[in-house]
């Protein structure tokens, strides 16, 4: 009988595959058990799901992620047309302000303008709270609320 089982998506089907595959190797390697090829594909399935689980689980206690892949800009671009990564562009940013930022300052936000910008700050922040350029954001957001007085 075929176990009914939901991956989110390839991605999560393939880590599961992964896992269940590399402790059934350790398994065989400690214990003499079967290898992974040599189980049938019903253990199989069954071995993908509990480690489709134990996935789930240890992204749920934030003890890893199962995207590895450097996390990249939506809508930035590099000279080839290609996403940066995050961090990258937070460092480009952050770089400009420390060369550009010394000058005379100018009023080109009203109130209201001020407010969203922050506010629109305040959300990648919130969107991308453990990484640089969410804290970056965050301390953007900071200085013009304070200049801002909002």
């Amino acid at each position: 009988m075929p176990i009914v089982f939901q991956y989110a998506d390839d991605a999560e089907r393939e880590h599961a595959e992964k896992l269940a595959a590399a402790r059934q190797q350790l398994a065989h390697e400690e214990m003499l058990l079967p290898t992974w090829e040599e189980l049938a594909d019903e253990e199989r399935e069954k071995a993908m799901v509990e480690a489709a689980r134990y996935l789930r689980a240890g992204r749920r206690a934030g003890l890893y992620d199962v995207d590895r892949a450097q996390p990249v800009t939506t809508r930035v671009r590099d000279t080839n047309g290609k996403p940066i990564a995050r961090d990258e562009y937070e460092a480009v940013l952050r770089t400009w302000i420390e060369k550009n930022g010394t000058g005379e300052r100018l009023a080109l936000l009203d109130r209201a303008e001020l407010s969203v910008v922050t506010a629109l700050l305040d959300e990648l922040c919130g969107a991308y709270p453990k990484e640089r350029l969410g804290q970056f954001a965050r301390e953007m957001a900071m200085k013009l609320n304070d200049r801002g007085s909002i």
